[in-house]
């Protein structure tokens, strides 16, 4: 039924005579493809007829047009992905409806990169790493699973565990961010987050509403994710300052789990991949592409589960990789940092 609405709607705009101009129609009858810095156009055809405003039946916000016999709205007005606009334009007292499904994409496509000349260290096979941290010459880790969640203090030169502090058995750990000298813990679903000293002594407990996969700590607070496609910009205190959608040339990007801020980017894992994404956090586009299949043999370690762990180094601009249940570490220097200095 809503299908035929819209097939009707359509044809009730044409022959009223508003269209969209711009973007044009693609492959796909679905959507039209609009980028980021694009700009969507709907037209009268006749200069019979002038434009005095429009209203937005989703929002129910009427704008107000002077005298024009086109209406513009920016791709920068429109969240990644599928947009259905829904609008009525007002004509000396005449209504025009239009529905669109506009898919909003980045108009940057990231640059891609594969991790090579790297080392390994040794790592726990039985850690479901859940975050990787670098904090002060060490390493921190934080594995998950109900009944086996922990914090690992770990020797950045051998990947040797120095100290392990065991964690609830009935939460769930995830990710890890420091932010002075404060090791900040979220938890999955359990709606907890945790504070601890860097000798792995809990601190603190507070609340958390909402699911806490991912963490890091940036100039002005936290970024977090929860598996969407958003990160989420947090004060010191876990107040939302900002919510960010993160996409690419392709569109929304979901599933973002561990971060890591390096050289005033975003670094994310995403579940189910071996690629890393490096996210601008102005506007949430994704700039660089990062692959790390070639780093893990999962026939010689079909135990191996997905990318998940990332640490920098600031110091030395070594980045450190690892995944759930990782026989090692990988330590990188990205070539790309040198061109970027």
């Amino acid at each position: 039924m809503k299908n035929l609405l819209i097939v009707l709607c359509v044809l009730i705009c044409a022959s009223c005579g508003i269209y969209l101009e711009y973007p044009p129609n693609g492959n796909n009858p679905q959507w039209r493809i609009i980028a980021y810095d694009d700009t969507a156009v709907y037209r009268l055809p006749s200069k019979m007829h002038i434009l005095d405003s429009v209203k937005n039946l989703q929002s129910g916000k009427v704008q107000i047009v002077q005298d024009s016999l086109e209406f513009k709205i920016s791709g920068r007005r429109l969240s990644p992905g599928i947009n259905e606009l829904d609008l009525v334009f007002y004509s000396e007292g005449k209504k025009r409806r239009s529905y669109e499904r506009l898919y909003m994409v980045s108009d940057v496509e990231p640059l891609q990169y594969k991790v090579d000349n790297y080392s390994l260290l040794k790592h726990d096979e039985n850690a479901f790493t859940q975050g990787l941290v670098w904090h002060n010459d060490l390493m921190y880790e934080s594995t998950g699973l109900v009944g086996h969640s922990s914090l690992r203090m770990l020797n950045p030169k051998t990947g040797d565990i120095i100290k392990k502090a065991q964690l609830n058995p009935e939460i769930f750990a995830e990710g890890i961010a420091f932010l002075n000298d404060s090791l900040h813990v979220l938890t999955w679903k359990d709606e907890l987050r945790y504070v601890f000293s860097e000798d792995l002594e809990q601190i603190k407990r507070y609340s958390f509403k909402q699911e806490g996969w991912g963490i890091t700590a940036d100039n002005d607070g936290f970024v977090a994710s929860d598996g969407t496609n958003k990160l989420y910009y947090l004060s010191e205190t876990f107040e939302v300052d900002s919510i960010k959608e993160v996409f690419s040339h392709r569109g929304p990007v979901a599933y973002i789990n561990e971060l890591e801020y390096i050289n005033g980017q975003v670094w994310a894992n995403v579940l189910g991949s071996d690629k890393i994404i490096v996210v601008e956090p102005k506007d949430g586009k994704v700039m660089m592409e990062i692959d790390v299949s070639e780093c893990i043999d999962r026939h010689q370690y079909p135990d191996a589960g997905v990318l998940n762990g990332i640490a920098f180094d600031a110091d030395k601009n070594k980045v450190y990789l690892t995944g759930k249940n990782w026989p090692y570490i990988i330590v990188w220097r990205p070539m790309f940092f040198d061109k970027s200095n």
